[in-house]
């Protein structure tokens, strides 16, 4: 007889070692879900000590919304004797959040329950930041939604109580081909997988892209139960394209209107230039005529020059290549350090791929701006230029700051124009910016800003560092 105590005495000691090295939390609870016993793998799970959780009742650790399921749970179990599963969410000693998955079962003696907990909480987050981000639906095998993402209620503007239950038609625009969604169910139905892209319309009548994949899913006989879709939206990229297609059509027009008009002046400022020479030669003595003549070839000659910057500026062909920003903005101020004080912030090791020939061309029209304008507003101390390039995400910002006087308010929003200058006619004809702007957005792919803050002048130039 105490033979057969001490046996079922080491089989208890051995059960109770197998329960507390679980990894699963593992207690038993009354119907008023007080702790009577906890293993140590409860313990860390929510914060408290063994003695603290013994003093405790299970439920006082919920979240109000989960207590009276739990107790009407375990008032059920009374009754029904199976094993039940529920998701609940707790609260910590340290106040933070923790979610678990919970098994009950009634033990033989019908007064307590056998509480078994997983740590469900990073599948949770997961989950929560899938159905956050990433738009997804899935769909019965007649194509019917059964569940659909955040992320998919937010593109499409309807709640999720909107969509479950319909088809894709709900958000399917009337100008996508009806072959081709014949095609998408044929190929879906067959067990493959269907990708494509899909113009569709959302609650509010606008309209969204979306690169979609569908595939079927399967139970364990291999029978097709329903499908599942992964979408990404394509909107901004699709706009962007039809916005790069326009721009490449205006500069086809550009490009063959500066070439026409290049040829049909051409002839006529060639012919003024050679007569206001050759009279200019047949006059001996300097008078008013003379004069007259010499300006008129400078003009011709200026406007023979305007053409050839335009030209350039639409007919270029030139390749990328790697530049060291650094080294190119020394080699290029070295001209202007006899008028001016340059401030270079670069690191050494900062590269871009790009036209050279471009760049240099943006950057002398704005260098050469500012050392105007100082000579121009009598500038004589503090004749600074600073210049600051860093990279900032995927790209690369280059700030040119002067203390040549800034620019008058009015004037900021004309200072891109062609034509518009603040200097005098001896000083140009207002075409430095606006070939600079025309650089930069269709040859360099970037944007030029300039802002005016107390008599300093910044441009900013912003360039992707890819292509």
């Amino acid at each position: 007889m105490s033979s057969d105590f001490e046996k079922l005495k080491n089989t208890n000691l051995e059960l109770k070692e197998i329960i507390n090295n679980s990894w699963d939390g593992i207690a038993i609870i009354d119907f008023k879900s007080t702790f009577i016993y906890i293993n140590d793998a409860l313990v860390p799970m929510l914060g408290y000590s063994k003695k603290e959780l013994l003093e405790k009742s299970f439920v006082d650790l919920l979240h109000e919304e989960y207590k009276l399921p739990l107790l009407q749970l375990l008032k059920d179990n009374a009754s029904n004797s199976y094993d039940t599963d529920i998701d609940v969410v707790c609260s910590r000693k340290d106040n933070e959040s923790i979610y678990l998955k919970l098994t009950i079962s009634l033990m033989l003696n019908k007064k307590y329950f056998v509480l078994n907990a997983k740590d469900i909480t990073k599948q949770i987050s997961d989950h929560q930041i899938l159905n956050n981000y990433i738009i997804s639906c899935h769909t019965d095998k007649y194509g019917f939604m059964t569940e659909v993402s955040d992320a998919y209620c937010k593109l499409s503007g309807y709640s999720k109580s909107e969509l479950l239950g319909r088809t894709h038609a709900v958000v399917q625009h009337k100008d996508t081909p009806k072959e081709l969604f014949k095609n998408l169910w044929n190929t879906i139905t067959q067990g493959k997988e269907w990708s494509g892209k899909i113009k569709n319309i959302t609650k509010n009548d606008e309209i969204f892209w979306i690169d979609i994949k569908i595939k079927p899913i399967y139970n364990k006989y291999g029978d097709i139960t329903g499908y599942t879709a992964l979408m990404f939206d394509i909107t901004h990229e699709l706009e962007l394209n039809e916005k790069v297609i326009a721009q490449d059509s205006k500069l086809n027009i550009m490009t063959e209107t500066i070439r026409t008009v290049s040829h049909e002046w051409r002839q006529p400022l060639n012919t003024i230039s050679i007569l206001a020479q050759k009279l200019s030669l047949e006059m001996n003595n300097e008078n008013d005529s003379t004069t007259i003549l010499r300006k008129i070839t400078e003009n011709v000659k200026m406007l023979s020059n305007t053409i050839e910057e335009f030209k350039s500026l639409i007919e270029f062909e030139g390749e990328k290549e790697v530049i060291l920003l650094n080294n190119l903005i020394e080699t290029l101020i070295k001209p202007y350090k006899r008028v001016a004080v340059f401030e270079v912030v670069c690191d050494k090791e900062l590269s871009i791929e790009t036209y050279q020939d471009r760049l240099v061309t943006v950057f002398n029209n704005i260098i050469k701006n500012s050392i105007e304008s100082m000579q121009r507003n009598m500038i004589k101390k503090n004749k600074k230029i600073i210049i600051n390039v860093k990279k900032i995400n995927n790209f690369i910002e280059l700030s040119i700051h002067d203390s040549a006087g800034g620019i008058k308010e009015k004037y900021l929003s004309k200072i891109f124009e062609p034509y518009f200058s603040t200097k005098g006619q001896k000083q140009g004809v207002g075409l430095g910016l606006y070939i600079a702007k025309n650089i930069v957005e269709m040859h360099l792919k970037g944007t030029i800003t300039v802002n005016s803050i107390v008599n300093n002048t910044i441009v900013k130039i912003k360039l992707p560092t890819k292509s």
